[in-house]
């Protein structure tokens, strides 16, 4: 990625990444959906999101299948454009989300109006969870606000089944990592 940045090829890197996925869900109507990373240079470039909405708006039938997600530090360095994308987003069936999120909670009253259908909790939030009170409580209160606005939330890099057991008691939507089976 730091080399496709440096010759401003992301772009073009992102919308192939989409073409691929599309490719692989209009191939496989069984396969439930695809997370998507999105670059947030891309996300805060107007020409990429027409491509994008472009892109999308000739592949109706797998719209509904992909998780788009941007990196939380670069997504809220643009939420203009940020909120822009998840508004054209919605009436298509694709989900937008933050990943890596918990760094910037400081911003979280920010997310009630970017429209996002989800975040995913930084893994170095959930490593050693279920001996940790200080992130079950800072957790606890994400998941709280994050649901009664009506986003999912998942955990990143779940690694043991402590881990697991704890993330599920909390409430998490979903995870990834080492522990899931």
């Amino acid at each position: 990625m730091p080399i496709s940045d440096r010759l401003g090829l992301v772009r073009e890197l992102d919308l192939n990444t989409l073409r691929l996925a599309i490719a692989e869900l209009e191939a496989d109507e069984e396969l439930s959906g695809l997370w998507i990373n999105l670059s947030a240079k891309a996300v805060g470039d107007a020409e990429f999101r027409v491509r994008l909405l472009d892109l999308l708006g000739n592949h109706p039938a797998c719209r509904d299948r992909l998780w788009l997600e941007i990196p939380e530090a670069g997504g809220l360095a643009r939420l203009e454009a940020l909120r822009e994308l998840s508004r054209d987003l919605k009436p298509l069936g694709c989900r937008i989300g933050l990943e890596h999120y918990g760094h910037q909670f400081n911003q979280i009253g920010r997310l009630y109006d970017l429209g996002l259908d989800f975040l995913k909790v930084d893994a170095s939030f959930i490593h050693g969870l279920d001996g940790n009170p200080g992130n079950q409580a800072f957790l606890a209160g994400l998941l709280e606000i994050a649901h009664r606005i009506g986003m999912l939330v998942f955990a990143e890099g779940v690694e043991r089944e402590q881990e697991l057991a704890k993330v599920l008691e909390l409430g998490f939507d979903g995870t990834s990592g080492a522990a899931v089976r």
